[in-house]
């Protein structure tokens, strides 16, 4: 009977209890929630824009073509959870006047390996709007206590980039507007065609990848982009899958599609452009930053001519510090020979007289191919990527021959600004196995389909030793490709699009350099360093450093670096198409700057020497043919 009263009278009371809890939870939430919507409150306020509809974006775009990639199954994210107020809250911070802002929540709910501890951080720096406007964040490592030291370090060599300082600056800031004066004025955006957005991501760290979302999001007129397809290629960190969709809901117009496994670029890019639905695609690398009024200029062109590949200016993001550096002047893309690699140039004389106006486009001969933008109708037309080429390397110099061969163009508007990051080495050659394999055969395809009789000029090509390495394999469907829509010879490309090329053996002069006072010695120009210093070396007849061309714009090059004459001697130098130090006069033997000629004194090291004539200033070469005609030389500007 005692126990029957006990429980009895603790129903009674634990009715009473859970009552007031109940009350109280009601109380503090009804509070909570007017305070986060009161006016002048100090709690975040919520942008309607940024509001999630799902925890998981569902890919919508064209369903079939995904099917093409056969057991390269493809995951997309979707469900039909809703995410709660508090949810979001915890996540996204508005920053009203779009300032950086740095704390916890700009991170995966659960700590990421090597994520700074802010309490420590705050500390020790002022984090306030840290790499606002662009600007450098820079600390002392040695100030961090040993456990920040090493999350700071380790993070370092994994992403090779300062991650560590990335996180501190946050996933948003807000980036100043670099365009030159006129561009505002010059570009609408109305009648221009919708953009869809491709970025392909592999292992990409967190804040890097946000970063980008956030400033397409924040510095691109809304209306022009149709969707953004983030393609996940096969990552394996835990703070990409999931988290990411969450974070990634708040965007409406972010569509995350996922591959089961690693495709590799070419294939993760096709993937995505299968789910695009705008007459425009605009590929993106994962770790950029978009500036203001960046997307007008590359969509304008295309709105009146469909062949028209636009390139935006591409600004050096330090992987230090993330300052963002805007260079005064306009880099061109050029393809490098023997080793058919990438590289930047300032523009070519004949470029810069072409352009009448400072805001004009530039013309590139090649693209870096990470960033641009290029219709549909076009992509189609070109055969979009050569699915014959394997993870990574070498997409980009046959896009940029068959862009030019193929009808088209590529154009570099100077009012179209994007921040990258340059890592210290390829996140596809570090995580892929067989990439530097497969790059080398990539490049073989681009030789084998579109270089015609000029694939001697590549390196693997022409060195027996190197046949290992040049295995194209079966590329009959891209020249069939090449054929159907009937592009032009390599030699046309050579001839008008890149006649300032440095082809090893095709100079105006070129072969080896002999010293009448040294028959038996070649100029050899010892390292491909830049500052290194040329010497006499025994004629060996194998090229290499020994074998130089002087170009149509009266450059001596070889292994990509120009002879030029720097504080009275001479070094070698990468060649900017500005600089008038590395222009040679070659007559009477003589090679000469002004009244200065290159000279073996008695130790036959090679110098400068005033010009007299005499057996040690005289140089002879193994060939020699015209100039080329479209050449417009850096002495006539």
């Amino acid at each position: 009977m005692f126990i029957l009263k006990m429980l009895s009278s603790f129903r009674r009371r634990r009715g009473v209890y859970f009552l007031t809890v109940v009350l109280l939870w009601v109380g503090v939430t009804y509070l909570m929630w007017t305070h986060l919507d009161g006016e002048g409150s100090s709690w975040p306020r919520i942008r309607g824009d940024f509001f999630p509809r799902e925890e998981y974006r569902i890919a919508t775009g064209r369903v079939g073509p995904a099917k093409r990639h056969g057991d390269n199954k493809v995951h997309k994210a979707y469900s039909s959870k809703k995410a709660g107020v508090g949810d979001v809250e915890r996540n996204v911070k508005d920053d009203a006047g779009n300032a950086t802002v740095v704390f916890r929540g700009d991170l995966p709910p659960e700590p990421m390996p090597n994520e700074p501890d802010f309490d420590v951080v705050r500390q020790l720096f002022n984090i306030t709007n840290a790499g606002d406007g662009g600007k450098a964040f820079k600390i002392d490592p040695q100030r961090l206590p040993p456990e920040e030291q090493m999350k700071y370090e380790t993070a370092f060599r994994k992403n090779a980039m300062n991650e560590y300082v990335s996180n501190i600056i946050g996933v948003r800031r807000r980036l100043r507007d670099p365009r030159l004066e006129g561009c505002a004025e010059r570009y609408s955006s109305a009648g221009l065609p919708q953009t869809s957005i491709i970025i392909c991501f592999v292992n990409e760290a967190w804040s890097t990848l946000l970063r980008l979302v956030h400033s397409i999001h924040d510095n691109t007129t809304p209306h022009l982009v149709k969707e953004v397809i983030l393609v996940d290629d096969g990552s394996s960190w835990d703070f990409l899958g999931r988290p990411l969709d969450v974070y990634m809901a708040r965007f409406p117009k972010v569509q995350i599609v996922r591959a089961t496994k690693g495709l590799g670029l070419m294939v993760a890019r096709t993937l995505g452009y299968n789910y695009t639905t705008a007459p425009v695609i605009t590929f993106l690398d994962s770790h950029c930053e978009c500036f203001p009024g960046w997307l007008e200029p590359l969509l304008t062109p295309l709105a009146t001519d469909p062949k028209v590949v636009t390139t935006p200016c591409i600004d050096s993001i330090d992987r230090n510090d993330f300052g963002i550096g805007v260079g005064p002047d306009v880099l061109v893309g050029v393809v490098e020979f023997p080793t058919l690699q990438f590289g930047w140039r300032l523009q070519p004389p004949r470029e810069k007289k072409r352009r009448k106006s400072k805001l004009e486009p530039v013309r590139s001969p090649a693209m870096a191919g990470g960033l641009f933008s290029i219709t549909r109708e076009y992509f189609d037309l070109l055969g979009g990527f050569d699915p014959g080429m394997k993870i990574w390397g070498g997409e980009n110099i046959e896009m940029s021959f068959k862009i030019w061969m193929c009808g088209g163009r590529i154009e570099t508007p100077i009012c179209s600004r994007v921040g990258h990051v340059f890592h210290s080495h390829s996140s596809y050659r570090g995580l892929r196995e067989g990439a530097f394999v497969a790059g080398e055969a990539n490049n073989a395809r681009v030789v084998e389909v579109w270089m015609d009789d000029y694939k001697k000029y590549y390196g693997h090509y022409r060195r027996p030793m190197s046949k290992k390495r040049y295995q194209p394999g079966d590329v009959s469907e891209r020249v069939m490709l090449r054929e159907r829509i009937r592009c032009k010879p390599f030699s046309w490309y050579i001839q008008n699009v890149y006649p300032e090329v440095a082809l090893p053996g095709d100079g105006v002069y070129s072969g080896e350099i002999r010293n009448e006072a040294f028959p038996k010695k070649c100029l050899d120009m010892m390292t491909s360093k830049e500052g290194g210093h040329p010497a006499m070396f025994d004629c060996h007849g194998q090229g290499g450093t020994q074998l130089f061309d002087m170009t149509d714009l009266d450059e001596i090059v070889s292994l990509n670096r120009c002879l030029a004459r720097v504080h009275g001697g001479v070094s070698n130098y990468k060649s900017n198409w500005a600089s008038r130090d590395h222009i040679w006069e070659y007559k009477d033997k003589l090679i000469r700057r002004h009244n200065n000629c290159l000279t073996v004194n008695a130790t036959q090291h090679v110098v400068m020497g005033e010009c007299s004539g005499k057996k040690s200033q005289q140089w002879t070469w193994n060939y020699h043919r015209p100039r080329r005609k479209t050449v417009l030389r850096i002495e006539e500007m």
